[in-house]
């Protein structure tokens, strides 16, 4: 026996067909999966700042000393 995982985009027509036809042979077992959440690049960033992984300099240059000292520059 074998297993095949597919996708398909229910809003297309033709693929709506594809899975009437999948769904009506006696063999094959449809089971829908649940659809993934996706994470926005603001949903993350908000994330972050609430997991406290974003670090604030004053200005530009407290920002390039911190660089050098953890790249080891200095």
């Amino acid at each position: 026996m074998t297993s095949y995982i597919l996708t398909i985009n229910e809003e297309n027509s033709i693929a709506k067909s594809l899975l009437k036809v999948l769904k009506s042979l006696s063999y094959v077992t449809v089971i829908p999966q649940k659809k993934e959440k996706k994470i926005t690049a603001y949903d993350q960033a908000i994330e972050d700042v609430k997991m406290g992984r974003v670090t604030a300099y004053k200005n530009y240059e407290e920002y390039e000393k911190a660089m050098h000292k953890m790249l080891e520059y200095v």
